[in-house]
């Protein structure tokens, strides 16, 4: 169970950072970071209510009803939309864009680990028989 927990912790604070630290694409030397992509809040919103979820789901692991469910939702919701802002980075930047080709920061995919190991602290809480 401390391992589900410290899962869960840990990719709340990776989340936090990749959000908020670390560059989600880079245009030869200009970072871009999350906040510069349009619709950034609800991706924002999304990755809190999962971790929210996700907390909640570890922290009860007796609750075998909708809430492993709704955040498993949450996150999946969370993660598709890392993909499409890190692949799609070069359409969100409006009408200058530089001579230069995009390539991928490092926020992207650190957000994306950080759903997965929340996704996998909220699957390993519904199978958990100890509290």
């Amino acid at each position: 169970m401390a391992v589900l927990r410290a899962a869960a912790v840990s990719s709340a604070v990776a989340t936090l950072v990749a959000a908020l630290g670390l560059p989600w694409a880079w245009y030869g030397d200009r970072a871009v970071r999350l906040t510069e992509f349009p619709g950034w809040a609800w991706y924002a919103g999304a990755a809190v209510l999962f971790h929210v979820l996700t907390g909640w789901a570890v922290a009860d692991p007796g609750r075998r009803g909708w809430l492993p469910l709704v955040a498993g939702g949450f996150g999946v919701v969370t993660i598709v939309a890392v993909v499409v802002m890190t692949n799609y980075a070069d359409v969100f930047l409006g009408p200058v864009v530089p001579a230069v080709r995009p390539s991928l920061g490092p926020g992207g995919p650190a957000a994306l680990l950080a759903g997965l190991a929340s996704l996998t602290a909220v699957v390993g809480s519904r199978f958990s028989r100890s509290r």
